[in-house]
């Protein structure tokens, strides 16, 4: 069972004391907050690893220079059914990799999944929210939204540790625009800092006479 929003209430005083949703969900990312602490990466490998080794984080955080630094994050969206690419090009039969109906998030089989040999799911979602660390992990992995037994027990810790509250675990049929959501987040975080940067410098330094902005 997911924990209530009474229960989350005595754990801490961050994001854990909002109530999860319900039904599908995934952990939306808000770039303009997010300073590249990395904490995000931390909690998510020691969750399912016990150690603090960014590369094993489900969720990554990019460094760009746009020309100023700014952080990305990557983390997989949960996508809905007909849009999960990685689920499409799984060659195995049923799909190593998949979404569980019953816990609400990605799965990979271990038993069937063709590991590093093949990594036909990553190469075909848009942000490459699939991470592999074969020294670990002989198979990929995607974000179970911190659910490690599946067992439907989603805690997303990453969510619960960010500082600057820019990470939130949000319905997949939100209400802000009444429709499935999760394509306007699958990006590459290469487009996401193109986007990013033309609105954090839509101006050229020339644009608004001599001597211009400063």
């Amino acid at each position: 069972m997911e924990q209530s929003g009474t229960e989350a209430k005595e754990r801490g005083w961050g994001k854990e004391n909002y109530p999860y949703p319900k039904g599908p969900a995934f952990i939306e990312c808000d770039e303009m907050k997010c300073v590249g602490c990395g904490i995000c990466q931390m909690a998510c490998s020691m969750m399912h690893f016990g150690v603090i080794n960014k590369e094993l984080s489900r969720i990554q955080v990019r460094k760009y220079l746009l020309p100023l630094p700014k952080a990305v994050q990557v983390t997989c969206v949960q996508c809905r059914e007909g849009e999960r690419e990685c689920e499409k090009a799984c060659p195995v039969q049923p799909s190593a990799i998949y979404f569980d109906k019953t816990t609400l998030h990605m799965v990979v089989n271990k038993d069937t999944c063709l590991g590093k040999e093949c990594m036909a799911c990553r190469k075909a979602c848009d942000a490459e929210a699939v991470r592999i660390y074969p020294a670990v992990s002989p198979t990929p992995f995607v974000c179970d939204l911190c659910d490690v037994k599946n067992k439907g027990v989603r805690n997303p810790q990453c969510i619960n540790v960010c500082p600057y509250s820019a990470l939130y675990f949000v319905s997949s049929q939100d209400g802000r625009f009444g429709y499935s959501i999760q394509h306007i987040f699958r990006k590459h975080a290469d487009e996401k800092a193109d986007l990013i940067s033309k609105r954090l410098y839509p101006l050229k330094k020339d644009s608004m006479g001599n001597p211009g902005w400063r």
